[in-house]
């Protein structure tokens, strides 16, 4: 009875099944392999903090500059750079922005730029850490561990269960979730990399490799929804935390701070949207 055939279901298409199931063990194979093996090449990027200058005011804009680098509000960097420097009796002036901070006092000037925001939440703990433990004992020569809590074998897996949950959440079924999961490991590994390249162009080469991928299976044969793959995987890219802290540090008085991480958003967001237009433009001339 035709009625009871599953939906799509053709007698022509019976012997076509098992080479599509081929195809897609062979495209899920070859992203496994390859990820398991950039996860065997991945090194922990962190070291130790360690104060190597009996400069107060370098270490404590060495400090800021780690603070707003892990993720911290400007805010928090200027006040721990002041109070630092107000535990041995000085009065400094200090100016923080995303991209760089400058301190001046009793006539010396230190400034440090900042290459790029790389949020570490347990990094930032450890920093304050340090700064309370300056301002309380007089002591700098010390040190503190940074290393991460979380390895980047962890951070890589619990990255791509997110990702595959986002396919799920926005409607895919579970081989998209799949497809996505995969995908996701090659998006993050890239991240966790920390390749030197701006932002803009690190969205848009993760989102336009992400739409590429996700088209494939679908050209093997398999029948999965490329859009809900897409748009799981791409939300490892948007620019959530971003926006939250401009707002953060426009509410707190630091507008300039607040303006330029609203602009840096934007711009990710539309390296994003511009990756994925470019991916979905090359699958349909291909």
């Amino acid at each position: 009875d035709s009625n009871l055939r599953p939906p799509g279901y053709e007698p022509d298409e019976l012997p076509t099944a098992l080479p599509r199931d081929i195809s897609l063990c062979i495209y899920y194979s070859i992203i496994f392999f390859f990820v398991n093996s950039l996860c065997k090449k991945a090194n922990n990027i962190y070291g130790d903090i360690i104060m190597k200058t009996n400069n107060i005011l370098s270490i404590s804009v060495d400090i800021g500059k780690e603070i707003i680098k892990s993720g911290g509000e400007i805010s928090r960097a200027e006040d721990t750079v002041i109070r630092i420097n107000k535990a041995f009796g000085k009065s400094c002036q200090v100016f923080a922005l995303p991209s760089f901070i400058i301190a001046q006092c009793e006539g010396e000037t230190e400034m440090r730029r900042i290459e790029r925001e790389d949020t570490d939440l347990n990094r930032l703990s450890n920093l304050n850490t340090l700064s309370r433990k300056i301002c309380k004992d007089k002591n700098i020569n010390t040190k503190i561990s940074s290393n991460s809590i979380y390895s980047q074998f962890i951070l890589l897996i619990f990255s791509c269960i997110a990702t595959s949950s986002f396919s799920i959440f926005f409607g895919g079924g579970i081989k998209d979730a799949i497809t996505s999961f995969f995908i996701a490991g090659i998006i993050t590994y890239l991240d966790l990399q920390h390749l030197k390249i701006p932002l803009f162009t690190d969205n848009l080469i993760c989102a336009f490799l992400s739409t590429i991928l996700a088209y494939i299976p679908l050209k093997l044969g398999l029948f999965i929804n490329p859009d809900k793959v897409i748009i799981g995987t791409i939300m490892l890219l948007v620019p959530g935390l971003t926006i939250v802290s401009s707002i953060r540090d426009m509410m707190s008085g630091d507008l300039i701070a607040g303006i330029f991480e609203l602009i840096n958003a934007i711009m990710s967001a539309f390296g994003i949207a511009l990756g994925v237009a470019g991916g979905i433009a090359v699958i349909n001339w291909i």
